[in-house]
């Protein structure tokens, strides 16, 4: 499988898009962001910025539920968030998932990108 390599401006240009796209869908951003890569596979770590309501069933036991709620926001912001990423690295994204990591407040976006 070929690396794919991309500098430090492009990885951080790529957090800052979907920081920035989260932020205009959800009402509020993530905190701070940052994007690595290893292989094909292209990672966005956001940290912080989850929705009172968010917070709130979490506290409560109902972690669930934001998972239902941030996959059902994934399937409505794939397609921006996809040609975001495939214009800023200039390579093409074969799939995209987000999950978020509820004790610790973190949202893992994974872009695989194709083999060049």
């Amino acid at each position: 499988m070929p690396t794919i390599n991309l500098t430090g401006e492009v990885l951080s240009e790529a957090a800052n898009a979907v920081s920035k796209i989260k932020s205009e869908f959800f009402g509020r951003g993530p905190e701070g962001g940052k994007a690595y890569v290893n292989d094909n596979l292209l990672v966005v770590v956001l940290r912080g910025g989850l929705l009172d309501v968010e917070e709130t069933l979490i506290e409560r036991g109902r972690a669930d539920k934001v998972r239902d709620l941030r996959l059902t926001w994934q399937e409505e912001l794939d397609a921006e968030i996809t040609q975001q990423i495939e214009r800023i690295t200039g390579l093409k994204v074969v799939d995209y998932h987000s999950q978020i990591l509820v004790r610790a407040r973190v949202i893992v976006e994974l872009f695989l990108i194709a083999d060049a």
